[in-house]
Parts: C-alpha cells; structure tokens; sequence
C-alpha cells in the first residue's frame, strides 16, 4: 500500500511541475484533405489565451517548396473580417475532426479575403529529426581575409557596406520603395513581427529595410514586461516570443504555437532566419491587440517570462525546447554624449553566427545615434574589449569623423571583428561579455597628411633626426606636428625607406604585399592577429629596406638568407609561405593628435658607414 501512495504522489508531482507535458495529437492526412472540409484554428487576439477560429478547406499546393506542400484554406471568425491573415498568426494550428492539420504559415498580398496556406504538421515534425554533428572541439581552419578588418574604413560609407550581408546604411532607405516588397502573387511566408523597444526612429530607419529583406516586420512596440508569475501555461494557439535583444533594448519576434509533444515545441509553420540549429531564448506573449491595415495587418505583442529555448529554424517552421536556458552575450555601453552627459546601457543579445555581428551593429548604432546627431559632422571615438573565455581580449580603440557617417563606422568597428572571429569556425569560441566606451563630440576632427620634411637626408645607423608632419584640416589650414625619430643601431650602411602613414592604409599595404588570406592554427593567434591591428587615428613610422623574406603560418620572416628561402620555396614546402620583399628595422606608433589622419607618405635616407 505505502508503495503504491508514493508511485500516485509522484505522478500527481509530475503533473503538477509540468503543465505542459501534453499528450501526443493525432495527425490528420494531407492525403484525406477535400475541398469543403471545415474545421478550427486557435490564436490568440488578446491576452495570453487561445481564441477559435474558422478553416474552410479550399485544396492542396503541390510542390511549393522541395517536397514540400502547403494547404490552401479560408479563414474566419473574430477579428479575420477586417484583419485578414495576420503578421503573428504564424504558426497557429488547424484541426480537421479534432485531428491537427498544421500551422497558418503563408499568405498572399493584399488580399481581400483572410485566404492562407497552412503547412502540414507531419512536415514540421519530420523537418527537425536529425542531430547536429559533433565535429572537434577546437575545429578552425577556415581561410579569412584580412582585409575585412579594415575595408569599410577605406572605402566611401555607402559603398563599403553594401559589400556585407550584414550591415545596413541610410542609403538602402533611398534604394527601396515603400512597395518594394511586394510583387506578383505568389503565396509567401506571413511576415514575422519585430517588436522594438529603446530603439531610435533614426535607427528604425537605417536598418528596417534589412530586416524586411528578413522577412521581418519592424513595429515600435513594448519591451519585456515584469513576469506576474500567473500566466497561462503555453499549449496549441498560444504566443511564442524569441527575443533577439533583452535589456534596455529590446528586439523580440513574435508569432504562435502549434504543437506540443513533452518538452518539444513547433511554432511558426515557416522559418524566422531558417539558421539550421540555433541557440535562441524561447518566452511567452502577450497580445496588447491586432491592429487592422491594408497593408499587412499585425499583432502587438510584449514579452513575458522564459520557458525554454529554440533549438533549431527551418523551412517548416521553429522547434524549441521547454525548460531550458538560452546563453546571449552582455553588453555594457558607457556613452559621453557631446552635451557632457554619461549615460549607461546595459543589454544582451543572442548569440548565433549570421545574428550576432548584426545585432552589434544595429544595438551600437542605436546607443550613439539616440543621443547623438545624425546629420552634420561629428566625431565618435570607440574604446572597447570583446571578453573571450579561456583568452586574452579583444582590444578595440578607434576614432571616426565624417560629415554624416560616423555613428555608422564606428558601430561596425565593433561589428566587423565579431564577424571576423565567429567566421573563423572556432567551436571553443564562447563571448563572456563586450565592454564598450564611446564618448561623441560635435566637431571635425579629420584631417589628410600633406607634406613630410627631414632635416637631413643622410645619417648614421643610432642617429636620431627629426621629422616635420603636416596635416590639412577640412576648412585648409594646415597644422603642423614634430617628433624626434632614432635610427636603429643595427641598420648596414646603405639606402632605407621611411613610411609615414595611418594605420588603416599600413594594414593595406601589408595585406598586398603578404597576401590577402589568414588561416589560424587556433584561436590565439586569431585574437592576437585582431590585437595587432593598428589604430585607424593615428599615424605610423616604418624604416625599412627592400630585402627578400616570408610569411610562414601567419608570422612575418623579413630579411631571411638565401639558403632559407630555397628550403622554404621546396616543393615539401608548398603552399606553406609567401614572398615578401620588405625588410623593416623598426616600426613605431606615433602619439594620438587631436585629429583622425589619414594618408601616407615615402622618404629616402641614406645610412653612411
């Protein structure tokens, strides 16, 4: 007897810690589907409780995606009238005799009747069977190119961020119509609604254009709200939230559950980013309302507590796990406004390959921009440290001035290393927290190097001289700067070279010479490389002298005798250096200037015996 008390106290346990362990739902055969059938859908309108709708069975899509098939039905009852299918509705779930079908997923543009396609639930279980493959804990390996560190400082604003899928810039506002996404009249995935908190109308407008090419649909809405603890379980029809940014910025999207099985989740119907396995919070919503437009009509969610995680976005839709805990990365912004305030912004976003560096981006962009001018010249200056665990960090320090790009540039100088190190393939690689400081000025800080003088030509090796650096403002005046510059007591007689020039054009030159592509044989050296970049507002003094060398591994070998360059050009070696023709004997940072300088410059010396 006291056996069979404790095997019902334990049951009644169980059910009493999980709500949502839901019995297995009978399918029901796409197969079996006629035109005519009726059955019900549940989403929510209001609140966190599931409402019935009407589902009039008009035929079956064949072939809408590879193997794919997508149910063509009417929908009616409570708001469909004047809403029609709606952003957010995606993933609500369809019976036929008490048998789920699957989940409202697609629709048409501006239709008349709340007409939608419905993505059958046997497709969205089979689409999430397999298993990531485990693969080495270190992995790497991939080819980098170097120059990504620094090529949106070299090139025009515009025209440098149109090269990565990740950034967005003012100009796509002028490229895209209001109407642009919308041609033809093919059946497409209901737009995911993006609600918005802390985020400035200046950064609404840089980046919606890119998060419509998504399939996302920004809406200023609220942020997170404080958990009640009284909130319904979630079960088939209720609202999912997938936060993307908590804290004080949020970015969170929306849309609804569609079946349940213990623990497992399957939401949506059609893919958020379609990221394969993925790590993203899973949370419950609240509907404040469905907003009616003849545009795209949208629900209005906020974010309430956590339940689980997603675990994997395809084709067929999102599927998640209950009870467990996404990791997201912190982020800690200090601003310095140009009016002398500070301010301090605290935030996480999620962590994922293609997510993570555009969320830096977007986040960072918003904390300058919301304080700070978006037209006229301006000058941000960006100190920071990417925390890794198990390494050293990431150390950024940066400045920018330009005429209307600057809050741009320097949100993508944190964005762009980020990029660098998740596209290196390093699966030990594990963001602790980015640590950022950015203080803004009003003014125009650039400035080109003019003119470079000596004052003398010839001198001996441990010789110091003296340079004179001429630096032209923007308005033309021109400012002059002097640093003493020693010779190295090692350099043989004979002519050198001295370079004068920004740390951005020096990478430039290097990258040239020594090739374009990187391979890390770990993730320190991958650190070390981005820690060695030099500083895009200061200059820098190189004395070398053309002498044959190599680059073997990643590591610069300048100056090496002939008998070593043999051995390393042997066919044994192959594909294991490259030729470089530059010796340098010493290369030195010059101190900050008031101004961001950018150029170079070339001497000639001669060393005397």
């Amino acid at each position: 007897m006291t056996r069979r008390r404790l095997l019902i106290a334990a049951a009644v346990a169980v059910l009493c810690v999980s709500p949502n362990a839901w019995p297995r739902q009978e399918f029901f055969p796409v197969e079996e589907l006629r035109p005519g059938m009726k059955g019900t859908g549940r989403t929510c309108y209001q609140g966190s409780a599931p409402e019935e709708f009407q589902v009039e069975i008009l035929g079956v899509l064949r072939g809408v995606g590879p193997g794919a098939d997508a149910v063509l039905a009417r929908l009616s009852g409570g708001p469909l009238e004047k809403t029609g299918v709606f952003e957010g509705m995606s993933g609500s779930p369809v019976f036929i005799d008490g048998k789920l079908l699957g989940a409202v997923a697609f629709s048409f543009q501006f239709p008349k009747e709340a007409i939608g396609g419905i993505t059958p639930i046997r497709q969205m279980v089979d689409a999430f069977k397999e298993q990531p493959i485990e693969s080495g804990s270190a992995s790497g390996g991939k080819v980098l190119k170097k120059s990504m560190l620094w090529n949106y400082q070299l090139q025009p604003p515009d025209a440098a961020l149109n090269d990565y899928g990740l950034w967005a810039n003012p100009s796509d506002t002028r490229a895209q119509t209001a109407l642009a996404a919308f041609p033809g009249h093919a059946l497409v995935p209901i737009a995911t609604p993006l609600n918005l908190a802390g985020f400035s109308p200046k950064a609404l407008q840089v980046f919606t254009p890119h998060l419509r090419n998504l399939g996302l649909t920004a809406l200023q809405g609220s942020g997170a709200r404080a958990s009640t603890g009284n909130t319904p379980p979630l079960e088939p029809g209720s609202n999912i939230v997938v936060p993307l940014v908590r804290g004080d910025m949020d970015v969170a999207a929306g849309g609804t559950v569609t079946y349940i099985e213990g623990n497992k989740v399957y939401a949506f119907g059609h893919p958020l980013f379609n990221l394969g396995f993925a790590e993203l919070p899973m949370h419950k919503g609240r509907a404040i309302t469905v907003f009616p437009s003849l545009q795209s009509s949208f629900k209005v969610l906020e974010t309430t507590e956590p339940v689980g995680t997603i675990r994997q976005d395809r084709g067929s839709g999102i599927f998640g796990i209950l009870g467990e805990k996404a990791k997201m990365i912190p982020i800690n912004v200090r601003l310095a406004t140009s009016r002398g305030v500070k301010k301090t912004l605290k935030y996480e976003i999620a962590r994922d390959r293609f997510l993570t560096p555009f969320l830096v981006n977007f986040t960072v962009f918003n904390s300058i921009i919301s304080s700070e001018r978006g037209l006229g010249v301006s000058t941000v200056e960006l100190k920071g440290k990417i925390n890794i665990k198990g390494e050293q960090p990431v150390e950024i320090e940066n400045r920018f001035s330009s005429e209307s790009n600057s809050p741009v540039i320097a949100s993508l100088s944190i964005a762009v290393p980020v990029s660098f190190l998740l596209s290196s393939g390093y699966k030990n690689l594990e963001f602790e927290n980015i640590d950022l400081d950015i203080a803004a000025v009003e003014d125009d800080r650039a400035a080109v190097l003019d003119s470079v003088r000596l004052d003398r030509p010839e001198l001996k090796a441990g010789e110091a001289l003296n340079l004179d650096l001429f630096y032209r403002k923007t308005d033309g005046e021109v400012v002059q700067d002097s640093y003493p510059v020693r010779i190295p007591p090692d350099v043989t007689p004979g002519p050198i070279h001295m370079l004068i020039a920004d740390g951005t054009s020096l990478m430039s030159m290097d990258a040239r010479e020594q090739g374009e592509d990187f391979i890390p044989r770990d993730l320190s050296q991958l650190i070390k490389f981005i820690n060695n970049l030099r500083k895009n507002d200061r200059l820098y003094i190189r004395i070398f002298r053309r002498e044959a060398g190599a680059v073997v591994k990643g590591e610069g070998l300048p100056g090496l005798p002939p008998s070593v360059l043999s051995i390393l050009r042997s066919n044994r070696n192959a594909g294991g250096m490259n030729p470089i023709q530059t010796s340098t004997f010493m290369e030195y940072e010059l101190p900050p200037s008031d101004y961001v300088i950018a150029g170079s410059k070339i001497l000639t010396l001669q060393i005397k015996p």
